[in-house]
Protein backbone atom coordinates (compact mmCIF):
# COMPACT_ATOMS: atom_id res chain seq x y z
CA UNK A 1 0.00 0.00 0.00
CA UNK A 2 1.22 2.92 -0.46
CA UNK A 3 1.48 3.96 3.91
CA UNK A 4 3.58 0.79 3.53
CA UNK A 5 5.43 2.43 0.67
CA UNK A 6 6.25 5.81 2.13
CA UNK A 7 6.64 4.04 6.05
CA UNK A 8 9.70 2.10 4.35
CA UNK A 9 10.90 5.34 2.51
CA UNK A 10 11.13 7.32 5.42
CA UNK A 11 12.30 4.37 7.70
CA UNK A 12 15.53 3.82 4.93
CA UNK A 13 16.38 7.03 3.67
CA UNK A 14 17.97 7.64 7.25
CA UNK A 15 20.93 5.70 5.68
CA UNK A 16 21.08 6.18 2.00
CA UNK A 17 19.71 8.60 -0.41
CA UNK A 18 15.93 8.85 -0.89
CA UNK A 19 16.33 9.16 -4.63
CA UNK A 20 18.33 5.63 -4.72
CA UNK A 21 15.81 4.04 -2.43
CA UNK A 22 12.86 4.93 -4.78
CA UNK A 23 14.80 3.71 -7.86
CA UNK A 24 15.11 0.71 -6.65
CA UNK A 25 11.47 -0.03 -5.22
CA UNK A 26 10.28 1.19 -8.65
CA UNK A 27 9.06 -1.43 -11.05
CA UNK A 28 11.22 -2.23 -13.45
CA UNK A 29 9.12 -1.51 -16.69
CA UNK A 30 12.36 -1.97 -18.76
CA UNK A 31 11.94 -6.04 -18.66
CA UNK A 32 9.24 -7.28 -16.76
CA UNK A 33 6.71 -5.21 -15.43
CA UNK A 34 5.72 -6.83 -12.44
CA UNK A 35 9.39 -7.63 -11.33
CA UNK A 36 10.69 -5.24 -8.45
CA UNK A 37 14.14 -3.43 -9.76
CA UNK A 38 15.81 -4.74 -7.06
CA UNK A 39 15.00 -6.83 -3.84
CA UNK A 40 16.50 -5.57 -0.27
CA UNK A 41 18.73 -8.27 1.25
CA UNK A 42 19.90 -8.01 5.09
CA UNK A 43 22.33 -10.60 7.06
CA UNK A 44 21.56 -7.07 10.07
CA UNK A 45 18.44 -7.65 12.15
CA UNK A 46 17.36 -3.76 11.63
CA UNK A 47 16.87 -1.71 8.91
CA UNK A 48 20.17 -0.33 8.44
CA UNK A 49 21.12 -2.91 6.43
CA UNK A 50 22.72 -2.15 3.47
CA UNK A 51 20.44 -2.42 0.06
CA UNK A 52 21.81 -3.87 -3.01
CA UNK A 53 20.61 -3.07 -6.59
CA UNK A 54 20.38 -5.27 -9.87
CA UNK A 55 19.40 -3.18 -12.76
CA UNK A 56 18.31 -5.76 -14.85
CA UNK A 57 17.39 -9.79 -14.17
CA UNK A 58 19.80 -12.68 -15.35
CA UNK A 59 19.71 -13.25 -19.00
CA UNK A 60 18.23 -16.15 -20.43
CA UNK A 61 20.63 -18.48 -22.61
CA UNK A 62 19.60 -19.59 -25.58
CA UNK A 63 20.13 -23.13 -26.85
CA UNK A 64 20.63 -24.58 -30.71
CA UNK A 65 20.03 -28.15 -29.60
CA UNK A 66 16.64 -29.30 -30.27
CA UNK A 67 14.04 -30.50 -27.75
CA UNK A 68 12.65 -34.17 -28.38
CA UNK A 69 9.24 -34.12 -26.74
CA UNK A 70 7.32 -37.15 -25.75
CA UNK A 71 3.90 -37.20 -27.21
CA UNK A 72 0.48 -37.89 -25.14
CA UNK A 73 -1.79 -40.19 -26.15
CA UNK A 74 -3.82 -40.04 -29.44
CA UNK A 75 -6.07 -37.29 -29.58
CA UNK A 76 -9.39 -37.81 -32.19
CA UNK A 77 -9.08 -36.59 -35.53
CA UNK A 78 -11.55 -33.99 -35.32
CA UNK A 79 -14.13 -32.27 -32.49
CA UNK A 80 -17.20 -34.17 -33.54
CA UNK A 81 -15.09 -37.31 -33.92
CA UNK A 82 -16.61 -38.84 -30.82
CA UNK A 83 -20.61 -39.32 -29.90
CA UNK A 84 -23.08 -39.41 -32.87
CA UNK A 85 -25.04 -36.45 -33.49
CA UNK A 86 -28.87 -35.71 -35.54
CA UNK A 87 -29.91 -32.38 -35.55
CA UNK A 88 -28.65 -29.25 -36.77
CA UNK A 89 -29.69 -26.47 -33.85
CA UNK A 90 -27.37 -24.39 -31.56
CA UNK A 91 -28.40 -25.98 -28.35
CA UNK A 92 -27.20 -29.77 -27.52
CA UNK A 93 -28.84 -32.17 -25.65
CA UNK A 94 -26.16 -34.84 -25.38
CA UNK A 95 -27.12 -38.34 -24.03
CA UNK A 96 -24.87 -41.16 -22.13
CA UNK A 97 -26.26 -44.59 -23.25
CA UNK A 98 -25.22 -48.44 -22.91
CA UNK A 99 -26.86 -51.05 -24.93
CA UNK A 100 -27.16 -53.48 -21.83
CA UNK A 101 -29.33 -51.04 -20.05
CA UNK A 102 -32.78 -51.24 -20.00
CA UNK A 103 -33.01 -47.29 -18.80
CA UNK A 104 -31.13 -46.41 -21.64
CA UNK A 105 -33.37 -48.23 -24.22
CA UNK A 106 -36.33 -45.95 -22.99
CA UNK A 107 -34.48 -43.09 -23.43
CA UNK A 108 -33.07 -43.59 -26.86
CA UNK A 109 -36.39 -44.23 -28.30
CA UNK A 110 -38.19 -41.24 -26.48
CA UNK A 111 -35.07 -38.77 -27.78
CA UNK A 112 -34.39 -40.52 -31.05
CA UNK A 113 -37.97 -41.14 -31.62
CA UNK A 114 -39.64 -38.35 -30.71
CA UNK A 115 -37.36 -35.74 -29.29
CA UNK A 116 -34.72 -35.28 -32.01
CA UNK A 117 -36.87 -34.91 -35.03
CA UNK A 118 -39.60 -32.68 -33.02
CA UNK A 119 -36.36 -30.12 -32.37
CA UNK A 120 -34.57 -30.79 -35.30
CA UNK A 121 -34.10 -27.04 -36.46
CA UNK A 122 -32.77 -25.89 -32.92
CA UNK A 123 -31.47 -29.04 -31.36
CA UNK A 124 -28.78 -31.29 -31.62
CA UNK A 125 -28.97 -34.22 -29.85
CA UNK A 126 -25.79 -36.57 -29.70
CA UNK A 127 -25.53 -40.24 -28.25
CA UNK A 128 -22.16 -41.18 -26.47
CA UNK A 129 -21.41 -44.96 -25.51
CA UNK A 130 -21.36 -45.34 -22.30
CA UNK A 131 -19.58 -48.92 -21.27
CA UNK A 132 -21.15 -50.42 -18.19
CA UNK A 133 -18.52 -52.66 -17.25
CA UNK A 134 -20.09 -55.04 -14.96
CA UNK A 135 -21.89 -56.28 -17.79
CA UNK A 136 -18.80 -57.44 -20.03
CA UNK A 137 -20.99 -57.88 -23.04
CA UNK A 138 -21.71 -54.34 -23.02
CA UNK A 139 -18.22 -53.53 -23.83
CA UNK A 140 -18.85 -55.96 -26.97
CA UNK A 141 -21.62 -54.53 -27.97
CA UNK A 142 -20.61 -51.20 -27.91
CA UNK A 143 -17.51 -51.95 -29.84
CA UNK A 144 -20.18 -54.04 -32.84
CA UNK A 145 -21.76 -50.16 -33.25
CA UNK A 146 -18.81 -48.69 -33.54
CA UNK A 147 -17.47 -51.40 -36.05
CA UNK A 148 -20.95 -50.47 -37.83
CA UNK A 149 -20.29 -46.76 -38.24
CA UNK A 150 -16.62 -47.55 -39.77
CA UNK A 151 -17.59 -49.84 -42.12
CA UNK A 152 -21.55 -48.53 -43.13
CA UNK A 153 -21.61 -44.88 -41.67
CA UNK A 154 -23.97 -42.96 -39.48
CA UNK A 155 -27.39 -44.35 -41.25
CA UNK A 156 -26.44 -47.87 -40.61
CA UNK A 157 -25.29 -46.92 -36.70
CA UNK A 158 -28.61 -45.81 -35.94
CA UNK A 159 -30.56 -48.83 -37.30
CA UNK A 160 -27.91 -50.88 -35.81
CA UNK A 161 -28.82 -49.58 -32.62
CA UNK A 162 -32.34 -49.48 -32.62
CA UNK A 163 -31.85 -53.10 -33.61
CA UNK A 164 -30.03 -53.18 -30.27
CA UNK A 165 -32.52 -51.91 -28.06
CA UNK A 166 -35.38 -53.32 -29.64
CA UNK A 167 -33.51 -56.65 -28.57
CA UNK A 168 -31.93 -55.88 -25.76
CA UNK A 169 -32.71 -59.19 -23.81
CA UNK A 170 -30.38 -61.28 -26.42
CA UNK A 171 -27.83 -58.95 -24.70
CA UNK A 172 -28.90 -59.80 -20.62
CA UNK A 173 -26.48 -61.08 -18.67
CA UNK A 174 -28.72 -64.51 -18.00
CA UNK A 175 -28.54 -64.84 -21.91
CA UNK A 176 -24.63 -64.39 -22.39
CA UNK A 177 -22.97 -65.77 -19.52
CA UNK A 178 -22.07 -69.19 -21.48
CA UNK A 179 -21.23 -67.18 -24.57
CA UNK A 180 -17.40 -66.55 -25.66
CA UNK A 181 -16.21 -63.20 -26.49
CA UNK A 182 -16.18 -64.16 -30.20
CA UNK A 183 -19.45 -65.71 -30.22
CA UNK A 184 -21.17 -62.91 -29.16
CA UNK A 185 -19.46 -60.65 -31.78
CA UNK A 186 -20.64 -63.29 -34.11
CA UNK A 187 -24.27 -62.81 -33.01
CA UNK A 188 -23.77 -58.90 -32.94
CA UNK A 189 -22.25 -59.14 -36.63
CA UNK A 190 -25.37 -61.70 -37.52
CA UNK A 191 -27.55 -58.54 -36.16
CA UNK A 192 -25.78 -56.10 -38.49
CA UNK A 193 -26.33 -57.97 -41.08
CA UNK A 194 -29.94 -58.06 -40.82
CA UNK A 195 -29.86 -54.48 -41.23
CA UNK A 196 -27.89 -54.72 -43.95
CA UNK A 197 -24.67 -54.20 -43.25
CA UNK A 198 -21.62 -56.80 -44.56
CA UNK A 199 -21.30 -58.95 -41.77
CA UNK A 200 -17.58 -60.23 -42.75
CA UNK A 201 -16.65 -56.45 -42.90
CA UNK A 202 -17.81 -55.94 -39.32
CA UNK A 203 -15.91 -59.02 -37.88
CA UNK A 204 -13.05 -57.99 -39.40
CA UNK A 205 -13.29 -54.68 -37.21
CA UNK A 206 -13.59 -56.68 -34.31
CA UNK A 207 -10.59 -59.11 -34.96
CA UNK A 208 -7.97 -58.99 -32.33
CA UNK A 209 -4.63 -56.83 -34.44
CA UNK A 210 -2.59 -59.63 -35.98
CA UNK A 211 0.35 -57.47 -36.64
CA UNK A 212 0.41 -55.92 -32.73
CA UNK A 213 0.42 -59.96 -31.76
CA UNK A 214 3.23 -60.87 -34.22
CA UNK A 215 5.36 -58.35 -32.42
CA UNK A 216 5.00 -59.44 -28.82
CA UNK A 217 1.63 -57.79 -27.54
CA UNK A 218 -0.74 -59.43 -25.24
CA UNK A 219 -3.42 -56.89 -25.70
CA UNK A 220 -3.60 -55.44 -28.79
CA UNK A 221 -7.42 -54.50 -28.85
CA UNK A 222 -8.41 -54.45 -32.52
CA UNK A 223 -9.60 -51.62 -34.92
CA UNK A 224 -12.20 -49.77 -32.89
CA UNK A 225 -10.48 -50.09 -29.19
CA UNK A 226 -8.77 -46.35 -30.08
CA UNK A 227 -12.03 -45.09 -30.86
CA UNK A 228 -14.13 -46.88 -28.26
CA UNK A 229 -11.23 -45.27 -25.63
CA UNK A 230 -11.94 -41.87 -26.37
CA UNK A 231 -15.80 -42.13 -25.98
CA UNK A 232 -14.81 -44.04 -22.44
CA UNK A 233 -12.19 -40.63 -22.03
CA UNK A 234 -15.02 -38.42 -23.01
CA UNK A 235 -17.44 -39.61 -20.22
CA UNK A 236 -15.28 -39.78 -17.66
CA UNK A 237 -13.75 -36.97 -17.91
CA UNK A 238 -16.99 -35.57 -17.08
CA UNK A 239 -17.70 -37.87 -14.28
CA UNK A 240 -20.07 -39.77 -15.69
CA UNK A 241 -21.27 -42.76 -13.87
CA UNK A 242 -24.46 -44.00 -14.73
CA UNK A 243 -26.49 -44.25 -18.04
CA UNK A 244 -28.77 -42.88 -19.11
CA UNK A 245 -27.08 -39.16 -18.38
CA UNK A 246 -27.75 -36.13 -20.20
CA UNK A 247 -25.96 -32.78 -20.59
CA UNK A 248 -27.67 -29.35 -21.79
CA UNK A 249 -25.39 -27.26 -23.70
CA UNK A 250 -22.21 -28.94 -22.07
CA UNK A 251 -23.50 -29.15 -18.02
CA UNK A 252 -24.53 -31.91 -16.48
CA UNK A 253 -28.85 -31.74 -16.80
CA UNK A 254 -31.17 -34.42 -14.28
CA UNK A 255 -33.47 -35.82 -16.54
CA UNK A 256 -35.25 -39.29 -16.65
CA UNK A 257 -35.96 -42.30 -18.41
CA UNK A 258 -39.58 -41.96 -17.71
CA UNK A 259 -40.07 -38.51 -19.17
CA UNK A 260 -43.28 -38.50 -21.36
CA UNK A 261 -42.94 -35.89 -24.63
CA UNK A 262 -44.69 -32.89 -22.56
CA UNK A 263 -42.06 -33.02 -19.94
CA UNK A 264 -39.10 -32.98 -22.22
CA UNK A 265 -41.31 -30.31 -23.85
CA UNK A 266 -41.59 -28.20 -21.01
CA UNK A 267 -37.50 -28.37 -20.84
CA UNK A 268 -36.77 -27.74 -24.27
CA UNK A 269 -39.37 -25.45 -25.59
CA UNK A 270 -38.04 -22.22 -24.15
CA UNK A 271 -34.93 -22.67 -25.44
CA UNK A 272 -34.98 -19.57 -28.36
Amino acid sequence: STTTFVGMVAAVSAYTSLPRVVAQLTLNTATRPCVPRAVASSRAAHLGATVHSRARLPSVRTYSKRLHVRMGPPIPPSADFIGHTVGKGKHRLAVYLDYTCPFSGKMYKMLFGQVAPLYADKLRVTFYHQVQPWHPQSTLAHEAALAVAKVAGEDAFWKFSALLFDNMEALMDVNTIDMSRRQIYTKLAEMAESVGVDKSKVMAQLQLNEEAIANGQQNPGNAVTQSLKWEIKASRQMSIHVSPTTTLNGLLYDTSSGWTLDQWKELLDPLE
